[in-house]
């Protein structure tokens, strides 16, 4: 936890990425610490803040992805290098990567879900993991992230994509991601880590659990409606967790009882 959780803070923007129609990544001048699965508060004066999960962190910078939804986010899509972000964080608590040493780490991930596993799957490649795999569904090709990363991340694990129609660049697998996950062969004492809208995490978790895979060795990242950031105002409860203090990130076991519940 931050000092001062509402504390904003200024940093200037050193590089816009246009991902696809609607959608950038920010690269943001700070030497703030923060760790993979936290996410911070994006504040646009006037309208409001949103939050927005840290992407990736490098020497000097922190990395965002934000799709234009709303005033604030399409604000910020709206920013480009030079210009001031307004931010506090960072805010929630981080994958258990440590856990997966020795072993298969399976990374799951739906549309925008990448932007909340792509930094712990950068980090894995740098860390004692037995066997990195990462599947990754997309609606259509335009509208896949990262694309320009995908060849690095290939040379360093094992790295599946699919998108839902097919396009004449588009040189993979058409379909959802379960199909990818229907046919991966994987150690029942594999970690795995998810990020995606609630369908597709509930099919993947019935998919894993068929699989052989216990539900205490899963752990989703939730999005639910994130106002306060510190557990004041009750908007983000899942059960008795607040998923932007407790969370985002959390093993299935303890929340799979709560998890199509949006409100207290």
């Amino acid at each position: 936890m931050v000092e001062n959780p509402y504390r904003l803070k200024a940093s200037r923007i050193i590089r816009v990425i246009k991902e696809c129609e609607g959608v950038y990544t920010f690269y943001i001048a700070t030497e703030e610490e923060a760790q993979f699965g936290q996410y911070n508060m994006l504040y646009a004066f006037g309208r409001g803040e949103a939050p927005i999960t840290i992407a990736s962190k490098g020497e000097g910078y922190l990395v965002h992805t934000v799709r234009a939804v709303g005033d604030v986010t399409r604000y910020i899509d709206s920013l480009r290098e030079g210009d001031l972000l307004y931010w506090r964080g960072p805010y929630g608590n981080r994958w258990n990567l440590e856990e997966a040493y020795g072993k298969t780490l399976l990374i799951l991930s739906g549309g925008l879900g990448l932007a909340a596993t792509r930094w712990v799957f950068e980090e894995a490649m740098k860390r004692p993991i037995k066997r990195l795999i990462h599947l990754y569904g997309s609606k259509d090709y335009d509208s896949l992230l990262y694309k320009y990363l995908y060849e690095e991340w290939s040379s360093k694990a094992d790295l599946r994509a699919i998108i839902g129609t097919s396009h004449p660049q588009w040189k993979g697998k058409t379909g959802i991601i379960t199909d990818l996950l229907r046919k991966l062969d994987i150690e029942k004492d594999s970690l795995v880590f998810i990020c995606g809208p609630d369908p597709m995490v509930k099919a993947c978790v019935s998919l894993l659990k068929e699989k052989g895979i216990e539900e205490n060795r899963i752990y989703a990242s939730l999005e639910r409606h994130m106002k306060c950031s510190v557990g004041t105002c009750g908007h983000c409860m899942i059960g008795p967790y607040f998923v932007c203090k407790d969370g985002p990130i959390f093993r299935y076991d303890l929340i799979k009882e709560y998890f199509e519940r949006k409100e207290v």
